[in-house]
């Protein structure tokens, strides 16, 4: 019986390696483009600039609305807050849904005791759409949220799907 070997190949290099950002130059040769239009192979210019403010206005007013309808949401889910109350922050589809979940009592954990908002991740994917990630605490379990939001001119943030694990 012939014992064949196997292996396996290294993967391929899908990033350029780390390399300082200097222009290949020799000795003694001048200078011939000035330094900030550099652009060594990594494709990085030759001067630093400090890093872009990513965290725009858009981007905290998408969080703080985020946090507020999911912790409205926790309260209708646990009947501490009527479901007409997600209206003035859901789409209609949204809060019909609710509802059904809300009358059928289909929160997870919603036995074991209330809700509490954990942590919120808003990720813009354009201008006017955002995913939102998030977890809550019942007791000593942790779940977890997914959602939708929607940037309207006329109605602002709007919740434009909801799904509870």
């Amino acid at each position: 019986m012939d014992r064949h070997r196997v292996g396996l190949s290294r993967a391929p290099r899908t990033e350029p390696p780390l390399r300082p950002c200097h222009p290949t130059r020799h000795r003694g040769q001048p200078e011939s483009e000035p330094p900030a239009s550099r652009i060594c192979r990594t494709g990085r210019t030759g001067t630093t600039r400090p890093p872009a403010d990513r965290h725009t206005a858009a981007d905290s007013a998408a969080q703080q609305f985020a946090e507020r309808a999911l912790r409205l949401a926790l309260e209708i889910f646990d009947h501490r807050r009527p479901v007409t109350h997600l209206a003035a922050l859901a789409e209609p589809t949204v809060v019909s849904r609710v509802r059904t979940l809300v009358r059928a009592d289909l929160a997870p954990g919603r036995k074991i005791g209330a809700a509490t908002l954990a942590r919120v991740h808003v990720v813009a994917t354009d201008a006017s759409n955002a995913e939102v990630c998030a977890s809550y605490v019942r007791a000593d379990r942790h779940f977890a949220v997914a959602a939708h939001i929607v940037h309207t001119r006329v109605k602002g943030w709007r919740l434009s799907a909801l799904r509870l694990f």
